[in-house]
């Protein structure tokens, strides 16, 4: 078994955005960074935080001679968020909540009153990628308040932004293209907060594992491109970046294949391959029990899912009234390099997350200011 890492949150992305929501006056209800709070009692005409997914801090680490420029620029490590993804990771970057309080848990989530496994970023069902829905079913259901929203809000001399990659900004292509635009959109003269984020690392973790050269080049390209950032931006004006997760290289269980279990099944499994919410028909519990550990006990944790939210995994505070249901019967959470595989072998990954390994929970804390640099 790898050496597991819980959420502390602490000391997690959370507090990130706590220490930002601070700067501009808004109490987010969570702990702040201290080090972070003493450099952004800086002045700043601009803040931009960039989120750049699956740059987790083990990552870094795997490929050293592409990131010299980050990793110099490095201030901490911290946690992420549990799970370990990029909704419930990126959900709590933009929002200033934990998952247990936004409901953003996971890549898919079961809604009763549709009976689907809903895939919140992009609004259809999980099992059935046809099936599209003909209302927000996120909104409805687990709404949630963005950061930017707030600060403008606050500080109405305060222009928000967000700047995305190709999948939102067409000609966002690479993270050069990215990095251009935060470069032409902070020589407004205003006072800016810049919210960025990139996906392609995470894209290439799970299609070509962790130690590939496929991503050692697309590292390199970042910390070219970050380095680029860093020549380009003046003293007043603070980049934090940091990761929603790291990954780990894993081998795929096709949970198909154990009849005996799914047999039990009241609904298809939610949230993650290595954090699965499990229904289970009520006449099944003990024997689901028992039969799943017979097979994975080595491989996964399983909770009730009472337990798991007792154990405050999902983070503190008054919870969405749908996080429980989001969790099923029984919570199964990943404590080796073992991930289920949902969609019957369908979609085949070479690395991923949402467990609770180092490579998976571990980011960094990354600043750049030409005043901090001298």
């Amino acid at each position: 078994m790898e050496k597991l890492v819980f959420p502390d949150y602490d000391h997690s992305l959370l507090n990130i955005t706590s220490s930002i929501l601070k700067k501009y006056n808004i109490d987010s209800g969570y702990k702040t960074l201290n080090n972070l709070d003493e450099i952004l009692k800086g002045d700043y005409r601009n803040i931009v935080f960039y989120l750049i997914d699956a740059m987790g801090s083990e990552i870094l680490k795997k490929h050293p001679e592409q990131v010299q420029f980050l990793t110099k620029n490095k201030i901490d490590e911290l946690t992420t968020v549990f799970p370990s993804t990029t909704v419930a990771a990126t959900t709590t970057a933009i929002t200033g909540l934990p998952p247990a309080v936004t409901g953003w848990i996971g890549w898919q989530q079961y809604v009763l009153e549709e009976d689907k496994n809903v895939i919140f970023f992009l609004n259809q069902d999980y099992y059935d990628e046809d099936y599209k829905f003909s209302y927000n079913v996120s909104e409805k259901y687990a709404s949630i308040t963005y950061i930017y929203d707030k600060i403008t809000k606050k500080n109405p001399n305060v222009k928000s932004h967000e700047i995305f990659p190709e999948f939102r900004i067409k000609e966002h292509k690479t993270i050069q293209n990215q990095v251009e635009t935060i470069l032409k959109t902070i020589k407004n003269k205003d006072k800016n907060f810049i919210y960025s984020y990139w996906d392609k690392l995470d894209t290439f973790l799970h299609e070509y594992g962790t130690t590939s050269e496929v991503i050692s080049n697309h590292l390199k390209e970042i910390d070219n491109a970050i380095k680029t950032l860093y020549d380009g931006i003046d003293e007043d004006t603070l980049v934090i970046i940091t990761a929603d997760h790291g990954h780990v290289d894993i081998e795929g269980i096709n949970l198909w294949e154990y009849e005996d279990l799914t047999s039990m099944f009241k609904h298809q499994p939610a949230i993650e391959a290595r954090a699965t919410a499990f229904y289970i028909n009520k006449d099944k519990f003990e024997d689901f029990e028992k039969t799943f550990n017979n097979y994975f006990k080595n491989k996964f944790v399983l909770y009730k899912s009472e337990e798991v939210l007792e154990m405050n995994l999902f983070g503190k505070g008054e919870k969405s009234p749908r996080t429980k249901g989001f969790l099923g019967d029984f919570f199964a959470i990943a404590i080796d390099k073992y991930s289920f595989r949902l969609q019957n072998a369908k979609h085949i990954h070479k690395a991923t997350h949402a467990g609770l390994l180092k490579d998976e929970m571990m980011i960094p804390l990354i600043i750049l200011n030409k005043r901090l640099s001298k």
